[in-house]
């Protein structure tokens, strides 16, 4: 079969070259089209043997009449898009195609929950358009049915699942141990209001506030960078609150860590809660938030918030883990197990091969 990868990245995604490298394994003819220009990602997928393309345009409907003429060009058998822009692109085009259009939706319910009416147009439009929809998880199945009135048999379960070879090894970083009291906290996550930055922060001023040493480091950006850097900015915790933006290398700053903590509220299957397992790093995150309940085992190789009390519950956790930080190093090694045992390839009844021969769908 003839498969094309649409996405609108070319930051590395391990996810992506896990999908990638599978199904040339298993003899198919790999592309990957992004409708950004080249970059890592297409670097790792070259030397996979995948075939990578980019097309720049200033609208959608120039990259419908692209992808629709690489379809064509190639002789396609299967799109699979990713994310909402690439999935919109995708399901307009299927109409002058032959090839089978599948889109994936990797968010839950941020965007209903959000004021963006746009992207509620555009997940709408998917919705309508789509002939099915592949989701990385139960939680976004469940609201696309109960909330966006999806019928469920256009909906297709298929969790994200990775070559964890993929990653780079924290050893490979060099990182040096801390050595005093010092509580080294990051947090990962565009800024947004589903992310709740703000209750991590006033945490963080809380504790300091107490006298506890704690540091925290914040990466990605977005619409609330500026108002969260005011309220740093005000609190006097410019030493204590680093801003680092968008990070490529984003396993060697979780290796860095103590802890990351992940009080969003929206998510359909986050992956920094796996990629700080992967680094033996435990996590703090919100119960019955995406899929963490799966794998996140509260008191055991993580911690869990309750959604309506995040704030107090944090405060006492990072308080109880600022006294007796003795056990995190074995609760990430434990979080590591449970992350490589859940997602580590696939499950052989859930992959892109059983869409291929139709076994799925």
């Amino acid at each position: 079969m003839r498969v094309v990868f649409y996405y609108n990245s070319s930051y590395t995604s391990v996810f992506l070259l896990t999908a990638m490298d599978d199904l040339i394994k298993k003899g198919h003819t790999v592309y990957l089209q992004t409708t950004s220009p080249q970059g890592d990602l297409h670097a790792h997928a070259e030397k996979l043997g995948v075939k990578v393309f980019s097309v720049i345009s200033n609208g959608i409907y120039g990259h419908c009449k692209a992808l629709i003429r690489f379809c064509r060009r190639n002789r396609i058998d299967f799109v699979f898009s990713h994310l909402q822009y690439p999935s919109l692109v995708a399901v307009l085009s299927q109409y002058f195609i032959k090839a089978s259009v599948w889109p994936m939706r990797h968010h839950a319910d941020d965007v209903y929950l959000s004021t963006n009416k746009n992207a509620l147009r555009v997940d709408k439009m998917i919705n309508i358009l789509a002939k099915r929809i592949l989701v990385v998880s139960d939680n976004s199945k469940r609201h696309m049915i109960s909330q966006e009135r999806v019928s469920a048999k256009k909906i297709i379960v298929m969790p994200l699942y990775y070559n964890f070879k993929f990653y780079a090894s924290c050893e490979s970083y060099h990182i040096h141990p801390n050595v005093d009291d010092t509580l080294n906290l990051i947090s990962i996550g565009r800024m947004v209001v589903n992310k709740n930055h703000i209750e991590l922060l006033q945490v963080v001023k809380k504790l300091i506030d107490e006298g506890v040493n704690v540091k925290l480091v914040l990466l990605d950006t977005g619409p609330l960078e500026d108002d969260l850097k005011r309220f740093v900015s005000d609190s006097r915790l410019n030493d204590r609150v680093s801003f680092l933006g968008w990070q490529t290398d984003v396993i060697k700053h979780i290796c860095a860590a103590d802890l990351l903590v992940h009080t969003s509220v929206s998510e359909s299957g986050p992956q920094v809660t796996k990629e700080a397992g992967l680094c033996s790093k435990s996590v703090v995150a919100v119960k019955g938030v995406g899929d963490v309940d799966k794998y996140v085992v509260h008191g055991q190789n993580g911690f869990l918030l309750s959604r309506d009390s995040i704030q107090k519950e944090l405060y006492l956790i990072l308080k109880q883990v600022y006294a007796d930080r003795s056990k995190l190093k074995d609760m990430g090694m434990e979080l590591g197990k449970a992350v490589r045992k859940k997602f580590e390839l696939a499950p052989e009844t859930k992959t892109y091969e059983n869409i291929l021969n139709g076994t799925v769908g």
